[in-house]
């Protein structure tokens, strides 16, 4: 953690310490000598409504200082604009780059509510949520979905770019990513969650980050029950396999078994539904196309009378299953 990484954690620690929402004249001396001694960062205003892009810039020694003295925020009664330029709690620390926001995720378990509050301090509709996973999944970004009227540039195509994660609006790139790079945030030491977004952006952000389930919480990465480390590892139903085998290999690994049939439509080949139904109306020799992890211990298999001429899963109607 350099200097400024620091001085941010331990902001957001005045923040929730302090009831008053005030600093210590002594720890504001203290966190601004730390600051101070660092190469300094800028930070950018937003523009004003209908004007030109301030010259102003201010650096981060300002920036956090200013937080101290209001609380944690540098906002309206500062700058004279709508929205602050920074914000942290203890939860995350978000600072204004150039044209995006760069939030920096202190603890990625906290309440979401601690994440709401902070991305609308600084005027963005962001829904980061942990959301239960299987053991494996622990601090994995599950996913980023992008809604409101504002389209992207262009859409990274995952299958032939090597770095997808990167959508862009007006020319500034929004991601949501780890430092290092393929870490998990509360399971690797010193690995942060970075969410990068255009300060312009009008739209909804929702990110889910995976945290360790409950006991009978039900899993929100239920697609991955053939990835690596996962309670269906190493099996492969990219052909399709009979019914009977797979519960004779999900009793082996002391899994419960439920099943929903498949309905594909004729025309298209595509998926109509998923219907649950009873093991005991599933035959033998019936054909497993694919498995979703439930919960902890328990799988469910997805079926049909017949065998098709493809997988459902591989044949472009529905992204391919994690494996």
């Amino acid at each position: 953690m350099n200097v400024t990484d620091e001085a941010i954690s331990r902001l957001a620690r005045v923040r929730d310490d302090e009831l008053t929402g005030q600093a210590s004249a002594a720890g504001a001396r203290t966190l601004l000598a730390a600051i101070t001694a660092s190469r300094p960062h800028t930070a950018v205003p937003p523009s004003p409504a209908g004007g030109r892009p301030r010259r102003t810039r201010l650096t981060i020694a300002a920036v956090v200082v200013g937080m101290l003295v209001a609380g944690v925020v540098v906002g309206p009664s500062l700058l004279r604009d709508r929205s602050a330029v920074s914000y942290a709690n203890s939860a995350v620390a978000i600072v204004r780059d150039g044209p995006q926001y760069v939030a920096r995720i202190i603890d990625p378990f906290a309440d979401h509510a601690r994440y709401t509050e902070a991305f609308r301090a600084v005027g963005l509709d962001i829904d980061l949520r942990p959301v239960p996973v299987s053991p494996g999944a622990v601090g994995q970004i599950l996913g980023m979905i992008v809604g409101g009227d504002q389209a992207p540039d262009r859409i990274p195509d995952p299958q032939t770019e090597s770095d997808p994660s990167g959508l862009r609006f007006g020319g500034v790139a929004m991601s949501a990513e780890t430092a290092p790079k393929g870490c998990r945030p509360g399971r690797d030491s010193g690995c942060v969650m970075v969410m990068r977004i255009p300060a312009g952006f009008a739209g909804r952000v929702n990110v889910r980050l995976g945290r360790q389930a409950r006991p009978g919480e039900r899993y929100a990465n239920i697609d991955q029950a053939m990835a690596p480390g996962e309670m269906f590892a190493g099996v492969s139903l990219r052909h399709g396999r009979s019914v009977r085998d797979m519960v004779a290999e999900a009793r082996r690994r002391d899994l419960r078994v439920m099943f929903s049939r498949i309905r594909v439509d004729a025309r298209t080949g595509g998926m109509s539904s998923f219907d649950p139904v009873p093991a005991g109306r599933v035959e033998g020799d019936w054909v497993v196309w694919h498995a979703w992890q439930v919960q902890a211990g328990v799988i469910r298999f997805l079926v049909t009378p017949g065998r098709s001429a493809e997988n459902p899963f591989y044949n472009g109607s529905a992204p391919p299953p994690a494996s």
